[in-house]
């Protein structure tokens, strides 16, 4: 592992949302820059990820801080789960010929849990007194991550981190810290089953998150759709979502899913 290169610096920034019982005024920019970096390393001049920004959003259970659009009140899970029923993109299946449907939709949902597994713990939205204008500050105090958080960004890590581990060991705490995190629904049962972790050639050639039976690469999957329509059902929930916009979702995804590899587990997407 080098802890210089921008894989782990995004890793590491991604990793500190939400581990401890504060959200430093600092994070939002580690986040985006560690991901902008990666993005010239990976992409060049095909990113679009400075649509994005990292901040917070107001749910019914609470406020918590993650990935956005910058220019929309919506984040990258929810986006990613409007896309996952989407049909396999002609662009993807070329790149990936070995792929099913079933596969694609696995990887977009499982993408959607991982993305917000890195999220940082929901916080109460306190009720603003009438006409005080009382806001909610960025450096809000909230919990340190749920055990359940924890477990999944640990076996996330451990893929990238961990060259003594079996990829048998890797996928099965894989699969059992996102059913513990995202709960045992049918969809994700179904989802994580097509999770397997793989070394790239020999073990010391590191390990990566790979979909099961084809055995490839989410982050491969993901960035081959780079450059696609977007998706109806997308459009439906959010119809003024542009093409560059879309094509941002697509690559921070990737980039975030790449991050969560072996240094030496690379794909040209």
């Amino acid at each position: 592992m080098n802890p210089s290169s921008p894989r782990a610096r995004l890793r590491q920034a991604l990793l500190c949302i939400g581990e401890s019982g504060s959200v430093p005024d600092d994070l939002g920019t580690a986040v985006v820059t560690a991901l902008r970096e990666l993005a010239v390393e990976e992409l060049g001049e095909r990113s679009r990820v400075e649509l994005f920004a990292s901040g917070a959003e107001d749910h019914s259970w609470g406020r918590n801080f993650g990935l956005r659009l910058a220019d929309y009140d919506i984040g990258l899970p929810d986006l990613l789960l409007y896309a996952d029923s989407s049909d396999l993109p002609p662009q993807v299946q070329e790149s990936c010929p070995t792929l099913i449907q079933e596969e694609w939709e696995a990887a977009l949902l499982v993408s959607k849990l991982i993305i917000t597994g890195l999220e940082s713990e929901p916080v109460p939205v306190p009720v603003p007194v009438p006409g005080s204008g009382a806001r909610h500050p960025e450096g809000n105090s909230r919990p340190a991550r749920s055990v359940a958080r924890e477990q999944l960004c640990r076996a996330l890590t451990a893929i990238a981190e961990r060259a003594d581990l079996h990829q048998d060991e890797l996928t099965a705490g894989l699969r059992r810290a996102l059913l513990d995190f995202a709960s045992e629904t049918p969809d994700n049962v179904e989802a994580v089953q097509h999770i397997t972790v793989l070394y790239a050639g020999q073990p010391e050639q590191g390990a990566r998150l790979c979909l099961s039976p084809s055995g490839v690469a989410f982050s491969q999957v993901i960035l081959s759709a780079d450059g696609c329509p977007v998706p109806s059902d997308v459009l439906e929930k959010v119809p003024d979502l542009t093409l560059d916009e879309w094509h941002a979702v697509i690559q921070v995804t990737g980039l975030t899913l790449l991050a969560f590899e072996a240094e030496a587990a690379r794909e040209e997407a």
